[in-house]
Order: C-alpha cells, then structure tokens, then sequence
C-alpha cells in the first residue's frame, strides 16, 4: 500500500518499485491522495517533436517497456504509468477515462503539465534515467497534444463554410474558433491564444487572471456560455465545451444587438450606447443582447440568472454584491464594494463602456 510520500514508479519490466522520501507538491498531494505519478505528454508548439521522439520514449521505455496502451491491472496506466488520481487532476479526463486509453500525444501532454508542477523527480527512477529536465520534456501547466488540421483550413475548428461567416461546430479548438474568441474577448484576432490572451479571457468570464488554464477557467467559460461545468480541465481540448463555444459565438457571442444607450442612444450610424452611468431600457437591452436573452429592456429574474451564470456567480436571480462584484470583474474592473450594479454609477459607466467595445 502506498504511503502519502511515496511515488511509484516502474522499471521496464514492470514491476514495481516504491521510493521513499520524494516531496510532493502539497496542492497535487492533497489532490490525488499522495501518491503521485507523472506522466508523458505530448508537447504543442516548438520541441514538440523533439520531446515526443526522445525523452518521453525513454521514459516510457524504462515505465511500461515503451507500450503506451498498457493497463497490467497494477493501478497504473499507459506508457508514463498514470494513476487515476493523477491523471484526472492533470486534465486527462478529458481526453480518456485512464491513461491507456488515451493516445501517446495525449499522454505526453498531461505529463507536461505534471512536469511544471513536480519538476523530473515525479518519475524519480525513470526520469534520471532518462535525462529528464523541464527543458527538455516540454514542461508546461497549459501543454497540449500535437494536432493535425487539414492542409489549407482556415475557420471552425478546422474549416468553415465559405458563405455563412460562422464557425464550424466540430468541437475542434482551431485558429478560426481561436480568432473568434479574441473577438469575443477583445484582443487581437491573430488565431493564436497568447498569454495575455488568456489573462483577458479570464477577466471577462471571472476567473483568477494569471494566464493559465485550468480547472477554474474552464467551468467560469462555461458559466459564462450558459452551461453547467462538467469537470474539464482545459475548455480548448473538451469536445463539448468548444461546440458549446463554437455555437455561442456563432449565435454572437458578446455583441449586443441594440444600438441604445442609458436611457437614450446617438443616432443609429453610431451604434453605441450613451456612457452616462444610467442603467435604463437601452442598456438593460444591449446587457441581455450579451448575457443571450430576450431583449425587451426589462431585467428579469431569469435574466439575471443567466447574467450571473455568464460571469460565474451563484445563479439565485438576486443581484447582491457577489454578482456585482463578478461582473465588474468580467468587464475588467476591481470590486468597489457595490451592491446592486445597476444604482451604482461607476459600474453602469463601466459596463456601457464594455458594451460599447
């Protein structure tokens, strides 16, 4: 039986080996009970193959014999010797339900993610074997598996038709899907989601804004869209929160659809609400275009329900100082300490200001 302080780890013959004395970060031991596995990612972007092709090989080769698919009924899976444990707190569930069902590229990139939190020492015996190092295996808490796209795609996830302008719902998280979110969030539409892009994700849905994905930012994007989290790690590799996704900014994601303003509107050339700090009928409207409710200029209960499920508070239908202080935080702005959004002036300019962008 393994102890909190233990690794496993296992030789080429599989057989397992347990050492003693090897500290685990205290956020992923309380998280997967102690025992802690690392596993082989595949790595996105630059070194991808260099790391696929030498050291996560080694490392497989010294763990499983090299057999990514391997499932020996020891309670560790696949070519880098995942446990359930581990593999699920590093997002692996949302490629596979273990391990050794996922593919090889799969597995690398959840052992990346593994690498920059533990360091080499998650595989004590087969990562020194290996000359594993954080450089070389490609370490990164946001890593992703090596995807192919069709030569000469460029919109939905891997096309788009040519006609209608909207995204392909394939669930696939392309460079169009990618542009189209930068849209959506306000940065520029270069189809490659930066760290700063994420930061303004982050902002706009109401998650911790420190550039990485996780958890967290997943369930508040998909609060944000009006679903229910379902536990996934990263939203770019979860099938069904990139359709979700693909749909919502299909249906025009933020873009509010009524040239008003405060109370009034410039003419209709402009298209931008009056910033006078007044929450009334205009911008009630051009707040339920965003939130992707009906539009008719009065905040109802259901309304701020879905408004409070976009910025991820609780979704009572009572607006309070959690839900404004949520949306303040979507539109890119501190909490002031306000209670109701809508009577407070520095938000309501604020928030015509972010409608209007």
């Amino acid at each position: 039986m393994l102890t909190s302080h233990r690794i496993p780890s296992h030789r080429a013959d599989g057989s397992a080996v347990y050492f003693r004395g090897v500290r685990v970060a205290p956020k992923v031991a309380a998280a997967t009970g102690g025992a802690v596995v690392a596993a082989g990612l595949s790595v996105a972007g630059a070194g991808t193959a260099s790391a696929e092709q030498t050291v996560w090989d080694k490392v497989a080769q010294c763990e499983s014999s090299g057999n990514w698919s391997i499932n020996t009924g020891n309670g560790y899976y696949g070519g880098l010797q995942f446990s359930a444990s581990t593999w699920k707190y590093f997002g692996g569930t949302a490629y596979a339900a273990s391990a050794d069902k996922a593919t090889k590229a799969e597995q690398i990139a959840v052992a990346q993610r593994t690498l920059a939190a533990q360091g080499p020492g998650a595989w004590p015996t087969c990562g020194q074997r290996a000359g594993l190092t954080k450089a070389n295996g490609g370490a990164d808490a946001n890593a992703q598996p090596g995807t192919s796209s069709s030569s000469g795609s460029t919109s939905g996830g891997t096309s788009a038709p040519s006609t209608s302008g909207k995204l392909v719902v394939d669930g696939k998280f392309g460079p169009a899907t990618t542009r189209a979110l930068e849209g959506w969030i306000g940065v520029s539409q270069n189809g490659s989601l930066s760290t700063s892009d994420i930061k303004a994700l982050q902002k706009k849905v109401g998650a911790t804004a420190d550039g990485k994905i996780g958890a967290d930012t997943t369930a508040k994007l998909r609060a944000a869209i009006g679903q229910k989290s379902n536990g996934a790690w990263d939203f770019r590799t979860n099938s069904s929160t990139v359709k979700a996704l693909q749909k919502y900014l299909n249906g025009g994601g933020s873009a509010p659809s009524t040239p008003t303003g405060g109370t009034s509107a410039p003419s209709a050339s402009t298209g931008s609400l009056v910033v006078d700090g007044k929450f009334g009928p205009a911008t009630t409207r051009a707040l339920e275009g965003w939130i992707g409710v009906s539009q008719n200029g009065s905040l109802s209960t259901s309304d701020i329900k879905a408004l409070q499920k976009k910025v991820g508070a609780t979704a009572d239908g009572k607006i309070g100082a959690d839900t404004t202080a949520k949306l303040r935080a979507a539109i890119g702005q501190k909490s002031n300490g306000a209670w109701d959004f809508r009577t407070n002036y520095a938000t309501v300019k604020a928030l015509q200001e972010y409608l209007n962008g």
